[in-house]
């Protein structure tokens, strides 16, 4: 079975243009949610998990190294995944593929990781930047967030891509609080008031 896994992360972008040639797969998987969630944690990727360990995908197409994991390490591990299942991952932003007639692409091996390792650099120098940015702006008075006074929209701040995580979570009622937020990367502070937040919206079903 072909495949192909489409991720977007804001509402300001689109997987359209992912979405252009999606006629010629068996299966496609699209998700909106930050990159910053591992792989294996987003909804649609571990489904994709699934299928792959099940020996149910032959091909696998992604625009670019960067949908398949957070960072270089995860990216590898899903690549290794793929490559322990016998898929042929096919990265459309490159035209490269990782086996040609059947055998493993050494060049493919190469460019993995080399451009999961840029990219994770790339967001790491991005995040060092805004933050610097935002310490010279607090030097000149500038303040960041909600003005004084102001809520966040309840529905708003359920919205955000690892709360939707975390209240589907909270939703199956199988996993506790601390063990969401390991798995989310959140405090258990923020899982907590997810729950609040859930409850007082009535979008806690198990609650």
């Amino acid at each position: 079975m072909k495949v192909k896994y489409i991720r977007w992360s804001t509402i300001g972008q689109s997987g359209a243009r992912q979405q252009l040639d999606t006629t010629q797969y068996d299966l496609v998987l699209q998700e909106q949610i930050s990159g910053s969630i591992a792989f294996s944690k987003r909804p649609e990727g571990a489904k994709l998990l699934k299928l792959i360990i099940a020996g149910k995908i032959t091909d696998l197409y992604v625009e670019e190294f960067s949908r398949l994991g957070r960072n270089a390490f995860d990216t590898l591990s899903t690549l290794n995944t793929c490559e322990q299942h016998n898929v042929v991952v096919h990265i459309q932003n490159m035209k490269l593929e990782s086996k040609i007639d059947g055998k493993p692409n050494p060049i493919f091996k190469l460019f993995s990781h080399m451009v999961s390792v840029i990219a994770e650099q790339e967001r790491e120098l991005i995040r060092e930047r805004t933050e610097m940015g935002k310490i010279a702006a607090r030097q000149r008075g500038i303040v960041f967030g909600r003005k004084a006074g102001s809520n966040e929209r309840k529905i708003d701040f359920l919205n955000k891509d690892t709360n939707k995580l975390i209240l589907r979570y909270l939703n199956e009622g199988k996993t506790t609080i601390r063990e969401i937020a390991k798995i989310t990367d959140a405090s258990t502070a923020t899982v907590c008031k997810v729950k609040k937040v859930a409850i007082e919206t009535k979008q806690l079903i198990a609650a």
